[in-house]
């Protein structure tokens, strides 16, 4: 019992000391606080149809797509935005960022499309940035995805962003189509943060704050406990062994006196009327009246 008892602490501060040694990461979902797209014909730097100054924020999504040469020579390109509040983060250790956007619609030429996003550096609002204000885009992308369908939530990994930019306060993304085919078009149309579910958002995982109780201290507290309990246990084991003996132990058995053949015959005599048994001491027979002439002495 008591090697039982003994194991059961050995693992109890074993685990203390493990949970204390190693605690859980800890994640947080930021979503996107702007977001919009910009578009522009990159054949045409005259911009006939003015689309290098339209806006394009406000809207429930985000479209990144691409018209090459499908109308004479226009190459008409779109890149999506998207901006997060890092605050939150303080100072706290980054472990993993990751961007996801949710695919409402994809018309692709080939099964799968890669689309890129990268890092965009520079000041822009929802509401005015256009193409002609679009922030610098860092090149190369900082991660890629496989698109495939729609309905589908897309992931990116970029830590390395989140990293270097949580002491700004904030981080901004670009994204786009890599592939742009001859006489072809395509899109991939994600939900924006107006799109009032699914929208834009940063996944943050940090290593874990600071306790206010130290872990040493912690393990000290379990250990204790499972010392208690095993003290406790070496007591309750004795009280069953003490109960056991006693409940075990000879009872006493009383001495009761044994009568002899011989003792028997000298209590009682036969009545000489009746023939009957009758106590050796009696004058009178007490079964059939008669008087007995006198005890019998063997």
């Amino acid at each position: 019992m008591a090697v039982r008892f003994l194991l059961v602490v050995l693992l109890l501060a074993s685990s203390a000391f493990s949970i204390a040694a190693t605690p859980p990461d800890d994640s947080v979902v930021l979503n996107a606080t702007e977001d919009s797209y910009v578009v522009a014909d990159v054949a045409a730097p005259d911009d006939p149809q003015a689309l290098r100054d339209k806006n394009f924020g406000g809207l429930d999504f985000l479209k990144i797509w691409y018209a090459n040469q499908v109308q004479a020579q226009e190459q008409i390109v779109s890149v999506g935005l998207v901006k997060f509040d890092l605050g939150s983060l303080g100072d706290r250790e980054i472990r993993s960022a990751h961007l996801q956007l949710f695919a409402q619609r994809a018309d692709l030429l080939q099964p799968v499309r890669l689309v890129d996003v990268s890092l965009a550096e520079g000041a822009w609002s929802q509401n005015d940035v256009t193409f002609k204000t679009l922030p610098t885009i860092s090149n190369p992308p900082l991660a890629s995805a496989a698109i495939y369908g729609a309905n589908v939530w897309y992931s990116w990994d970029v830590t390395p962003a989140v990293v270097r930019k949580a002491k700004d306060g904030n981080v901004s993304y670009a994204i786009g189509l890599r592939t742009l085919e001859t006489k072809g078009e395509e899109q991939v149309v994600f939900a924006s943060s107006e799109a009032g579910r699914n929208s834009p958002r940063l996944l943050v995982t940090m290593a874990p704050a600071a306790s206010a109780i130290p872990p040493w201290a912690i393990a000290v507290g379990i250990a204790a406990a499972a010392l208690i309990a095993f003290a406790i246990g070496i007591l309750l084991g004795r009280r069953r062994r003490s109960k056991s003996v006693a409940a075990s132990a000879p009872q006493a058995v009383p001495m009761t006196r044994t009568v002899t053949v011989e003792e028997q015959e000298q209590d009682v005599v036969e009545c000489p009327t009746c023939r009957r048994q009758i106590p050796a001491e009696a004058e009178i027979c007490p079964r059939c009246g008669a008087r007995v002439a006198e005890p019998s002495i063997r």
